[in-house]
């Protein structure tokens, strides 16, 4: 940041009750962090009961949830504790904490090495979460405007409308930005240094002692790999949930110390053009640097000053960040010929695309993107793989679920590359797949593959994706229907049109409304929604231990997810609750093992009468057709 010097220190007085005043208290800290206060009495509000219960939320609602640590305990144990129990077990974690070491293990990487990953405990991954919530907006307010890894609202796609937008707007300037860094940095996560990593913590504005205590003891637990123990005294454990905020935070002075110099001279400054502008008539050179994760891009208008950058840098990752610069990955690049190689895609500088009007030629140098056509080749080939699997499926069942995961491969690399010039791309992975499905189906149908070849519009799977598309891919019969592989080229190419807007934070009142503005079709559920959770209700739990007792913590929580999606009304008669319609959250199979019996698509909310019709109550003879097919179909799932 330009001006280091921290103004105040505030401690924190923790009193919210509920999750709207959780979002108050993370908004609070976003702007004053931005005013450059820095903050004790964390702790408090990490260990919060709020706080533990939206950690709890948001863990649960991720897949890595069913993945069990060391310690072999999965999510699914905690939720059916008594609420009491899982919040006081938390809180007694915060005060003794002692991490226990990650289960390592293995993933296969683009270039088919293998990265390491950690698996914390799951109460460590709550205790991470929680301490996740607190420290974000306080980093946020302080970050880099340009970097886009492991950030809110920011994706892969942003970094690169980024750099298209600079290389744009020096269209008609001499100093056009058309040479590039391209950084490597060697073991990046592996090799951060806790110590300084520390202090660069407490710089950015986290100044309780207890918290960095924490992180001190999650940076040094270790990890457990064939049943070894291995000590972590550099690096921060990959798969740990505050690892992505802790790595933004290392870096963050590495940003700072290359924006200062062109891109944000002054960002307390109310003129940055200006300020800018300042620089360019003064004669220096300019330079735009552009982050994700550990991969960096610097841009400036010649190549002396690109290998001056690299040499400069070089030397400030090793003297200031401890860290090596790979002298071999790091290449100085020249967006007119070769372009850049940045998250999947490739950067160049080439003339515009000629149109009819002939006023519109021109011989400047814009930004295009295109996929990375080497990265992409190899993940069609991890494709053509999965297809080559389809002839070991027992049954066609098992078919048609492996074309569902090859389909959505399929939508994945599409969407990837989608704000890039990507019909190429996309046509080349149609024909590669079509090829390889030719050969399997061969195999597995001789006689009749070429009857198996049936037009898009008509298959069952993904229908509104296909609906219109008279193009052939093989499929397979499924009780009648057909069931087959889905097209790249469906997705179609969509630009980013503007660049990143930098007001977009889920940590401000206008940040959250420019985000469903740019998100128009997302409609996310208000953060200051009423409990539907009786606390009487929720205190009972506490003492309801027996064996198979339904109304564990789960429940509490899941039924909420149920009451959002049901919309606040019965799914039976679609009353809306009040005081005058009471309320009551039912089990649609009673009959399901503690472990299945509290999840959503088991719950439903229904009225009082409605409930107790279900429950075999008499149905009085004015009740609606429509609402008795309902209360009918209820009863059949509780009498299975």
């Amino acid at each position: 940041m330009a001006n280091r010097e921290v103004k105040s220190l505030v401690h924190l007085n923790v009193r919210f009750s509920k999750e709207a005043d959780l979002k108050r208290l993370q908004d609070l800290l976003y702007e004053k962090s931005g005013q450059n206060v820095s903050f004790t009495g964390l702790l408090e509000a990490m260990s919060h009961e709020v706080t533990i219960v939206t950690a709890v939320h948001n863990i649960k609602s991720n897949k890595g949830s069913k993945t069990a640590g060391v310690d072999k305990m999965k999510m699914d144990k905690y939720l059916q504790m008594p609420k009491e129990d899982l919040i006081q077990l938390i809180q007694s974690q915060f005060a003794n904490y002692k991490p226990k070491p990650a289960r390592r293990v293995y993933i296969e990487k683009s270039n088919g090495k293998k990265r390491p990953l950690g698996i914390p405990t799951v109460l460590d991954r709550i205790i991470q979460e929680c301490m996740r919530i607190v420290m974000e907006p306080i980093c946020e307010a302080r970050f880099y405007p340009h970097s886009y890894g492991f950030r809110p609202y920011r994706a892969q796609k942003h970094a690169i409308r980024d750099i298209i937008n600079v290389v744009n707007a020096g269209t008609r300037s001499p100093d056009q930005p058309v040479w590039a860094v391209e950084g490597d940095i060697k073991g990046c996560f592996d090799n951060i240094n806790h110590r300084l990593l520390l202090k660069k913590l407490w710089r950015i504005g986290i100044q309780d002692k207890r918290v960095l205590k924490i992180v001190g003891q999650m940076l040094k637990a270790g990890y457990v790999e064939s049943d070894l123990y291995h000590a972590t005294t550099i690096g921060t454990p990959q798969g740990g949930i505050l690892s992505p905020l802790l790595s933004n935070v290392y870096l963050n002075d590495f940003d700072w110390y290359v924006g200062r110099k062109y891109m944000e001279p002054h960002r307390q400054c109310k003129h940055k053009c200006n300020d800018t502008r300042r620089l360019k008539w003064a004669g220096v050179t300019p330079k735009y640097n552009f982050r994700y994760a550990d991969d960096w891009v610097v841009l400036t208008s010649t190549e002396r000053e690109a290998e001056r950058l690299k040499r400069e840098l070089t030397k400030y990752f090793r003297a200031k960040m401890k860290l090596e610069l790979s002298q071999e990955k790091t290449y100085v690049t020249d967006l007119r010929t070769k372009g850049i190689h940045f998250l999947g895609f490739v950067v160049r500088a080439e003339k515009k695309r000629k149109t009819p009007d002939h006023k519109t030629w021109t011989d400047n140098l814009v930004g295009k993107p295109f996929p990375d056509m080497e990265r992409l080749t190899k993940k069609i080939n991890g494709l053509q793989d999965e297809i080559r699997k389809l002839p070991e499926c027992r049954n066609v069942e098992a078919q048609a679920a492996q074309i569902q995961y090859i389909n959505a491969v399929i939508m994945g690399l599409a969407q990837y590359i989608q704000p890039s010039i990507c019909s190429f791309a996309y046509h080349e992975i149609d024909r590669r797949v079509n090829n390889t499905a030719l050969s399997v189906w061969k195999k597995m149908f001789p006689k009749q593959y070429n009857q198996m070849q049936q037009p898009l519009k008509t298959l069952c799977n993904l229908p509104h994706r296909h609906e219109g598309y008279d193009s052939k891919t093989f499929a397979i019969s499924v009780n009648g229907k057909w069931f087959g592989i889905t097209m790249a080229f469906i997705t179609h190419s969509k630009y980013e049109s503007i660049p990143f807007d930098q007001k977009m934070t889920p940590y401000t009142a206008d940040g959250r409304r420019r985000y469903v503005n740019y998100r128009s079709k997302h409609k996310p559920l208000p953060c200051d929604r009423p409990s539907i959770n009786d606390p009487k209700e929720i205190e009972l739990s506490a003492y309801a231990k027996g064996k198979g007792w339904k109304r564990n913590f789960e429940f509490y929580m899941n039924r909420e997810y149920a009451y959002n999606r049901d919309k606040g009304k019965c799914k039976c008669c679609g009353a809306y609750f009040s005081d005058a319609v009471p309320k009551h959250c039912h089990h649609v199979d009673n009959n399901l093992p503690i472990d299945r019996i509290n999840k959503v698509p088991n719950l439903a909310w229904l009225c009082v009468p409605c409930h107790r019709m279900v429950h075999n109550s008499p149905i009085p003879p004015s009740t609606d057709a429509k609402v008795v097919r309902k209360i009918q179909k209820y009863r059949q799932k509780l009498a299975k």
